[in-house]
């Protein structure tokens, strides 16, 4: 699940793919804002046939935030 969802943030940020790490932070680290954010959590829905709800978002601040969040999710 890790590669998948650093695979879809790497279209995403201009952080080089080889420096997204678990504890990376979607914001501060990787330079996402709300609709770039909402473009991920779309394309990982459409990756894997889940649906998250828009009120867990604001729970999610790292990679490893969303990887165990879509873990639960599946």
């Amino acid at each position: 699940m890790l590669e998948k969802v650093i695979d879809v943030l790497d279209g995403y940020t201009e952080v080089d793919k080889a420096n997204i790490r678990p504890e990376s932070l979607l914001v501060e680290d990787l330079g996402l804002n709300s609709v770039s954010y909402f473009s991920i959590v779309f394309d990982l829905e459409e990756a894997l046939g889940i649906e998250l709800p828009e009120d867990d978002s604001p729970k999610l601040k790292t990679v490893a935030d969303l990887v165990d969040y879509l873990n639960k999710a599946k």
